[in-house]
């Protein structure tokens, strides 16, 4: 996907060091061949300048990377993700407050009653208990009114995790972990409001969108997970945006707001980068980096050359 990198309490953000191997141990030749990965070189950029497309879903298996993502991991002294991972705690408090309603609101009012009936039929929830040794107890959907369609959405009603798996082994905590130990520079290409805005400013309408497409499509999410890895994993940008085709027709205006909208916002911000000469790596979802919209169509536009990996 290609919202916050990472999750904390079922919501996306949880710091989790990987066995990493020094890049001190990584040896590159300029003129190796490279099978073509989900990252590009801008060639005429002051400093080395690289954009990678993440996956923020991946298992221990999928490491070592290939050699690419190494090279801008060795080659980069600033590392730009999609928000900055450093302010990860302000992100949970307010993506977490963004999920729910205002006191004196709920879903009871804002959904189809029909849907609702449905949910209070379906959807059990685990509850926390807070005495020691308890296990969390099962409540009805009731005890979830207060949350928004898309945060149901995703934490209720979506398939369960893949089994083999996991956003803490995703490439964003990667590069993350790496550039901490490394000491290197961390920015963010949104604020930490702009990304938390990303799905908290979507209307009940489109945030209803979502509910349904997860309960309609409930034996798709692990076939989808495969295609779009395995086109991530070859670096085929067409086949990672014919993935998201089915979004982009049933409903527009969500699609061009996780994806499309935000490409716009960050090109001025990438250039800002690129023009500071230092050696940096721009991390973000790889469907970012896809379509005819994508931010490298647009880095183009503006005369910047670009090769793929």
């Amino acid at each position: 996907m290609f919202l916050p990198s990472r999750w904390v309490r079922g919501v996306r953000i949880a710091l989790v060091l990987l066995g990493l191997t020094p890049l001190s141990a990584i040896a590159v030749s300029p003129a190796q061949k490279f099978p073509k990965c989900c990252v590009w070189r801008v060639t005429n950029a002051e400093a080395p300048f690289y954009l990678v497309g993440s996956i923020h879903a991946l298992s221990k298996k999928d490491y070592p990377l290939p050699s690419p993502y190494d090279v801008a991991l060795k080659n980069s002294t600033r590392f730009v993700f999609e928000f900055d991972p450093t302010r990860a705690a302000e992100f949970e408090r307010k993506f977490e407050a963004a999920a729910k309603y205002p006191p004196g609101q709920d879903i009871r009012s804002k959904i189809d009653p029909a849907l609702l009936a449905w949910l209070r039929q379906n959807i059990l929830t685990l509850q926390p208990d807070s005495r020691r040794g308890k296990r969390p107890r099962v409540a009805g959907f009731d005890s979830q009114l207060r949350y928004k369609p898309w945060w149901i959405a995703q934490h209720l009603a979506a398939p369960a995790s893949y089994s083999k798996s996991s956003a803490s082994h995703g490439l964003d905590n990667y590069f993350v972990d790496h550039a901490k130990i490394g000491g290197k520079e961390i920015g963010g290409l949104e604020s930490v409001d702009e990304h938390v805005a990303v799905l908290g400013g979507l209307s009940d309408r489109d945030g209803e969108f979502m509910l349904r497409d997860a309960l309609t499509q409930p034996g798709d999410g692990a076939k989808e997970f495969s295609r779009m890895y395995k086109a991530w994993r070859r670096g085929d940008t067409d086949a990672l945006w014919a993935g998201d085709a089915r979004l982009r027709s049933q409903a527009p205006r969500i699609a061009a707001r996780f994806v499309d909208d935000r490409n716009v916002k960050w090109v001025p911000r990438i250039e800002a980068e690129l023009k500071t000469g230092k050696a940096t790596a721009i991390v973000a979802g790889a469907l970012h980096f896809s379509g005819p919209r994508s931010v490298i169509a647009l880095l183009q536009k503006r005369g910047y050359q670009i090769e793929q990996l």
